[in-house]
């Protein structure tokens, strides 16, 4: 048995998957004797792109430059990114250099989705291109695996994933099964089987049926899955595989999960097949996870819960030991700790227990801003190595808050942004704009709430409300107040949006509206709005000697 799993394009290059890596460390405690392998084709493809642009096989053109000017204005900026980071954390160029790269990847991502598109469709593309694409999965028909895996984290990577699977099946027939957040986090996957995947380029379309390339989904935790996988001797075995999804005799059958209950079964994250020093960032940075599935679990517009059935803590003591395995195997002193949120308490007991281990590391990680992240809890948490801490604040509204379910007081979610900063951690809030029946005095107040607290906020991801499928705003609809929910027109079974009407507030629209209007205001908030984009580089940042404790410390970008 050779298994391959597969992360393909479109994510950011700045550090790799954690997916397959937890996978391969599993099976290989597991299995010992499987030969499998990790292939991050998304970061090969940023390196091809790089490549070609390089050489003159692609000519593009960004701003005003000449393409010439193009590649070698990319060139310098990847270079920067890379490199000139670590030497000395210049703002002004970073922020240049990484809206240099942000145009790229927008620019060059967009004409290769529709490459890939007309690909599939049976429209022609140049030779080029299509040398490009049977290239990049060139490593892995030449593994030659029995069994391969791809790991869909964003539904940016759906489209790509399909061709990979085309692929793989038509030229070695290898046994294909897909799974990742991106699937976890649906409704109702089955449907990614039961309905066509309606592919369009120009004015052509054609209907795909995944089960045609796709063996079996793995919607949730893939460990138990992929161990039984990779023993199954034939088809009628995939009946006693926990958590796949898969069709028999036409009939799409959906078998029970498994949950690991005790997290400490599954081994440190196996990182030996993906190239680190590769990474779009000037030093290593390796994701972690304390803990699987939120421990609130209540927010009326998250799935996430979708792909834990609950959620389970990683023994204090083992974490440390897997921390301390990846920082001695990898040479890696950052981390970024990927829980959906560490809460206080759990946060205070792992911040001491590195505190007292020594570990010498540090890191990034999400939590929820309630009073008990205080001033002391915020400095242990400092000494422990703790950076960037990334805050759900969604909104400064009280009312839209209690109506989203967040669990938090706007006023003690200010205090912890500035106890936050005061610490020396650097703070990326998170910001959600136009929940259904927000007005525009509550738009407009969360405008108002930034502003105050601009000394404070160190990097923005700031977005529009998405209507998503499986939540409780989907699933109660009346309750905040909306009166129709549609499929939109360009709805895919792959990338599902929705259209909907409120009887009160912002209609979409109307939010749509705001938000242009305000998004360069939006972007001034923060060190560098593309901070809020390459989170991974606000950490280097953060322990540069260049890092200032508040935005205000330094010239206006």
């Amino acid at each position: 048995m050779k298994l391959a799993i597969i992360s393909p394009p479109f994510m950011r290059p700045t550090s790799p998957p954690l997916g397959p890596a937890i996978l391969l460390g599993y099976l290989k405690k597991n299995l010992p004797d499987i030969e499998a392998r990790a292939f991050d084709l998304n970061l090969l493809y940023y390196k091809k792109v790089l490549d070609c642009l390089a050489r003159g096989v692609f000519k593009i053109r960004l701003y005003n430059w000449d393409e010439e000017t193009t590649a070698r204005r990319v060139e310098q900026a990847v270079l920067f990114m890379r490199h000139g980071i670590r030497d000395g954390f210049d703002l002004r160029l970073y922020h240049h250099s990484a809206t240099v790269f942000l145009s790229l990847e927008d620019n060059f991502n967009a004409f290769m989705s529709e490459m890939v598109r007309r690909y599939l469709v049976g429209l022609s593309i140049p030779d080029r291109v299509e040398v490009f694409i049977r290239d990049l999965i060139r490593p892995v028909i030449d593994y030659g695996p029995d069994l391969v895996g791809l790991s869909v984290l964003f539904s940016s990577q759906m489209v790509f994933a399909l061709l990979m699977a085309i692929l793989i099946k038509r030229e070695i027939g290898s046994k294909v099964f897909m799974g990742g957040a991106s699937i976890g986090v649906m409704s109702q996957p089955e449907r990614l089987f039961r309905e066509p995947w309606l592919i369009s380029a120009k004015d052509r379309m054609r209907e795909f049926y995944l089960r045609q390339y796709v063996d079996c989904l793995v919607p949730g935790e893939g460990e138990r899955a992929l161990l039984a996988l990779c023993t199954a001797r034939d088809r009628n075995d995939l009946a006693e595989v926990p958590n796949i999804i898969f069709v028999r005799d036409r009939e799409i059958i959906a078998n029970p999960p498994y949950v690991i209950d005790d997290l400490g079964q599954i081994p440190a994250p196996d990182f030996r097949d993906f190239p680190l020093e590769d990474y779009i960032s000037p030093e290593i940075i390796l994701p972690f996870l304390t803990s699987r599935g939120c421990p609130w679990g209540k927010c009326a517009f998250c799935t996430h819960h979708h792909s834990y059935l609950r959620y389970r803590g990683l023994g204090i003591g083992e974490c440390l030991r897997q921390l301390r395995q990846l920082k001695g195997h990898y040479r890696a002193r950052l981390f970024n700790f990927y829980d959906e949120m560490i809460p206080p308490g759990r946060f205070r007991r792992l911040a001491q227990a590195m505190i007292d281990e020594g570990m010498g590391i540090s890191y990034s990680a999400y939590a929820k801003p309630t009073k008990s992240f205080d001033a002391g809890l915020l400095r242990l948490i400092y000494r422990s190595g703790g950076r960037v801490i990334m805050w759900g604040v969604e909104s400064a509204s009280q009312r839209v808050l209690e109506l989203m379910r967040k669990g938090t007081k706007i006023k003690e979610v200010e205090k912890v942004l500035q106890d936050s900063a005061r610490a020396g951690i650097m703070n990326l809030t998170f910001i959600m704009f136009g929940f259904p029946t927000e007005t525009e005095a509550e738009f407009h107040k969360t405008i108002a709430f930034l502003e105050k607290n601009r000394p404070y906020i160190h990097a923005l991801s700031k977005g529009k409300f998405v209507l998503t499928g499986g939540s409780l705003v989907q699933r109660e609809p009346e309750r905040f107040g909306i009166t129709e929910i549609r499929e939109a027109a360009g709805s895919k079974v792959y990338n599902r949006s929705f259209e909907y009407q409120v009887s009160r507030g912002l209609g979409p629209k109307e939010v749509a509206s705001l938000f242009k209007e305000n998004v360069k205001r939006l972007e001034t908030f923060g060190l560098s709005p593309r901070l809020g984009v390459y989170r991974d580089h606000l950490l280097i940042y953060a322990l540069s000697k260049w890092a200032c404790k508040s935005p205000q410390d330094i010239p206006e970008l």
